[in-house]
């Protein structure tokens, strides 16, 4: 009861339902601890949740997929599981509920659509397609209706990552570069900016819950490392790789934030395995979690205490987040 005061107090206006209608929702089927859902082939699952010291593995479940489902993404309030996976021959988007119920199909379509990242709304999802004969970045509801083309650009542009406040989407695009760069954009394409313009390749760009962030996969320097930098492309700093805390020629890619921003975790990929490994955002304290299996893929972070709430005001619009709010509550 504290907690639903709490909200009352922080929230006016229209605001306030949309409190009440969230706090329903994170009850109804998101994690009640800390968990990060991850592919991994065991005892006939293939989707996870472990907790973030890797304890604890538990499965969803099985999906039809070639090698394992991918492009794993926790809904803002946890109460689904987006994902893609080639099934009957083609690469589609689903979601899935974190008890492993109410499996869906969002896209149907020959060809490729990957990477699906939410809206911090919860009710729409961009994500990766070549249905138009190159790799664009699409918008859809959740009902996978409204297709939009965001990009429309001769070059691949993959990965996409929306920012927790909704206004910028970060992706990976070969546009004017033979390999890949981070690009930056507005939700509708626009103010399009190259934030690392380098002949190597960068991959995999994921915001910082703050949005001050960015930390990607770069093969700049070899193998794949993990690179962090501010939103606006400055003060690049390499993570990890030789010099770096692990100080091994590894590749290091699929990264997810914590949602408090203090971490993040990645996949190591070395010697036919590919492991959960988390390091603070420094780049120090790196741990490589205890396997489930020999194959882990795609992390994705959820922790119940940092939903993220978007709320659309008269005022302005922007995303809290339940620490924010019992923060509120404690000032009070």
């Amino acid at each position: 009861m504290q907690l639903s005061q709490t909200i009352v107090v922080a929230c006016t206006g229209v605001f306030i339902l949309g409190c009440i209608l969230l706090l329903v929702s994170v009850e109804a089927g998101a994690p009640e601890t800390p968990a990060i859902v991850l592919s991994a082939e065991r005892e006939g699952d293939n989707i996870w949740l472990v907790d973030t010291d890797a304890m604890n593995p538990r499965p969803v479940i099985r999906v039809d997929a070639n090698p394992l489902p991918l492009g794993l993404v926790w809904s803002p309030d946890g109460n689904q599981i987006a994902f893609h996976t080639e099934a009957k021959g083609n690469i589609d988007i689903y979601v899935v509920n974190p008890d492993g119920q109410a499996l869906r199909r969002l896209t149907e379509h020959e060809g490729e659509d990957s990477w699906p990242t939410w809206h911090p709304g919860g009710q729409r999802i961009a994500f990766a397609t070549d249905r138009d004969g190159t790799f664009e970045i699409y918008e859809m509801i959740l009902a996978g209706k409204g297709l939009r083309n965001i990009t429309n650009d001769p070059a691949k542009d993959v990965q996409p990552d929306w920012s927790r406040d909704g206004r910028k989407i970060v992706f990976s695009s070969k546009r004017g570069r033979t390999i890949s760069d981070i690009h930056v954009m507005d939700p509708n394409g626009g103010n399009l900016v190259n934030l690392t313009n380098h002949k190597g390749g960068d991959f995999e760009p994921t915001w910082s819950p703050d949005g001050s962030k960015i930390v990607w996969s770069s093969t700049r320097h070899g193998n794949g490392d993990i690179f962090l930098m501010d939103s606006n492309g400055e003060n690049m700093e390499q993570l990890t790789g030789p010099g770096k805390p692990n100080g091994m020629w590894f590749e290091e890619r699929e990264i997810t934030w914590a949602p408090s921003g203090e971490e993040f975790a990645f996949i190591t990929f070395h010697g036919g395995t590919s492991n959960l490994t988390i390091t603070d955002k420094g780049g120090e304290n790196i741990v490589e979690m205890a396997p489930i299996n020999g194959v882990h893929r795609a992390p994705s972070w959820f922790d119940p205490d940092f939903v993220e709430v978007f709320s659309v005001s008269t005022i302005n619009e922007r995303a809290l987040t339940w620490g924010w709010l019992k923060q509120v509550g404690r000032s009070n």
